[in-house]
């Protein structure tokens, strides 16, 4: 969120703030087209909506049967992703990765 605030999308972020913590498949099922439709309202930058709604897709990927490994490389990517475009939008690394990290 606070990438999106430092993109000029502070409604796009009040918006994401109201989702559910995606925390199993069917809260990630809910949530991704919430995520998409949220972007195009708010023209919130793709760049950062995007690897949002892929990481949910990961866990998607993650509790289906046998989806363990490609769950798993995908929410990485999508981590990846996101990380590095909330540096290039100006939040300084070392929030990024203490963001990444808080409980």
């Amino acid at each position: 969120m606070r990438a999106l605030e430092a993109r000029h999308a502070a409604d796009a972020a009040s918006r994401l703030r109201g989702l559910p913590v995606v925390a199993d498949a069917a809260v990630a099922r809910s949530t991704m087209p919430a995520l998409e439709r949220i972007g195009r309202a708010t023209n919130a930058p793709a760049d950062l909506v995007r690897p949002a709604s892929q990481a949910a897709g990961a866990l998607l990927r993650l509790e289906s049967p046998g989806g363990e490994d490609t769950g798993t490389e995908q929410l990485l990517a999508a981590v990846v992703r996101l990380a590095a475009t909330s540096v290039r939008s100006g939040l300084p690394a070392g929030e990024v990765l203490r963001l990444l990290l808080e409980p």
